[in-house]
């Protein structure tokens, strides 16, 4: 399953950095100035820049006459200093036939020309830690620093830090 769901989530979102489930030719509406906003900071050891770090927020609708089950958009990472920030828009579709909630936030780095070596987190989190090794192939990201290190798959450790709120 460890791979299924990344995959499941990429599917998701499309060029226009909107998608849903496959099903009716529905897409959700974004909101044209969404106001519930939450910041993030990513701060990554050693650094990456802002152009191999992908953020993904998945979207669940929370009523059953709504057409799809899933949304999602991509984010951009701004650089600050030493970290990334970003934001979402918690109020990201408007369609009261779905009542959105933003369900997870997905970060994914790029190792080679892909970004498998991801994980996720909820969007109410306070801070996060994982610890990534970058692999093109079989890259992971895990809680503990030692498990990480004895994860026997060559490739660079980074400490990824997610706070809400920086």
């Amino acid at each position: 399953m460890g791979m299924r769901l990344p995959l499941a989530l990429a599917g998701l979102l499309v060029v226009t950095g909107c998608a849903t489930t496959p099903g009716p030719d529905y897409r959700p509406e974004p909101n044209p100035a969404p106001r519930d906003l939450r910041a993030y900071q990513l701060r990554l050891d050693p650094p990456l820049p802002a152009q191999r770090v992908r953020v993904e927020v998945v979207y669940r609708a929370t009523r059953a006459e709504c057409p799809v089950t899933q949304a999602g958009v991509q984010l951009t990472p701004e650089p600050r200093g030493q970290s990334l920030r970003f934001q979402v828009a918690l109020d990201q579709f408007t369609d009261p036939r779905c009542g959105w909630q933003a369900n997870q936030l997905w970060i994914a780095l790029r190792a080679g020309d892909n970004y498998r070596t991801r994980f996720s987190v909820p969007p109410a989190l306070d801070q996060q830690v994982r610890w990534c090794r970058l692999n093109p192939e079989h890259g992971t990201c895990l809680a503990r620093q030692k498990d990480i290190l004895d994860y026997k798959v060559p490739g660079d450790v980074h400490r990824v830090v997610i706070t809400r709120g920086q």
